[in-house]
């Protein structure tokens, strides 16, 4: 389903009246090829390695809008992409990334624990990941761990600035408006939250341009209420909920955007609906 996105427009729509009300301003959010945007989880990692710049590029040839990456940094100040506090899972290392250095953390196999034909693939860094994206992808970017004004400075080294939005808790994304007002940030509400007074009380502490959640914790109701407050939503569609029959709900209540580990999937999807709509 190719077409111009709602996104930028839904946001900036509302940027002024928000403002007329002494609001904070909203970031702008980056244009998307999809309706709702397509979010590769990890870069897709029912198709790839996680985390890694094979799953990148295999993001970008399929056509998604956002991988989605982790970001971490090691013990000599070096940002990496792992999603776990430890390297243990997705690779042949143990320990903490923040108990590592950057040159042993570069060293490990992220690639033979999904595949063994992926052996040798790498961790990256920021960096790599930022440039292997650049001009192909968007970042929905997970900040884990880290100095803000280094994650920032890396974005702004690849000129990929207004191609980001960040997801994190309240604090983290705190920092991060303070820091670099013009990036736009992610929350996901927790459940005292997940209402429409929820919702807003949010936004009265801080200027979220997106709110974000499993696919089952939204309902057409909740979305349409994160719009009017000029928030978009983007579902995750994990683990049991990577299904066409979920992905049709999400779609159905209006969210912005799916996250799912099967982005070839979401994207057959968007085809047949354009087909049948058309």
């Amino acid at each position: 389903m190719q077409g111009a996105a709602s996104a930028p427009s839904l946001v900036m729509g509302v940027a002024v009246a928000m403002a007329s009300t002494g609001t904070v301003r909203p970031a702008r959010m980056a244009e998307v090829k999809h309706t709702p945007a397509v979010i590769a989880h990890r870069g897709g990692s029912a198709l790839a390695p996680e985390n890694t710049l094979t799953a990148f590029r295999k993001a970008a040839e399929l056509g998604v809008d956002y991988v989605e990456m982790d970001v971490r940094a090691t013990r000599d100040g070096r940002l990496v992409l792992m999603h776990d506090r430890t390297v243990d899972r997705t690779t042949d290392g143990s320990d903490a990334v923040a108990e590592l250095d950057w040159s042993e953390i570069a060293s490990l196999d992220a690639g033979s624990h999904f595949d063994a034909e992926c052996t040798g693939e790498r961790v990256p860094s920021l960096d790599q990941a930022l440039e292997a994206c650049r001009e192909k992808l968007l970042i929905y970017l997970d900040h884990k761990d880290g100095p803000v004004g280094d994650i920032v400075a890396a974005l702004h080294r690849h000129e990929m600035r207004d191609r980001v939005v960040v997801y994190g808790g309240l604090d983290c994304l705190r920092e991060w408006k303070r820091v670099a007002p013009d990036i736009p940030v992610m929350l996901g509400p927790d459940d005292e939250h997940r209402s429409a007074e929820g919702l807003r009380l949010i936004l009265d502490q801080l200027p979220v341009e997106v709110f974000d959640g499993g696919a089952n914790e939204w309902t057409a109701e909740l979305v349409s209420a994160a719009h009017d407050l000029g928030a978009l939503v983007y579902a995750d569609n994990l683990g049991p909920l990577d299904r066409d029959d979920w992905h049709r709900r999400s779609i159905r209540i209006g969210v912005d955007g799916i996250q799912t580990d099967h982005p070839d999937a979401l994207l057959r999807l968007l085809d047949e609906l354009a087909e049948n709509a058309a």
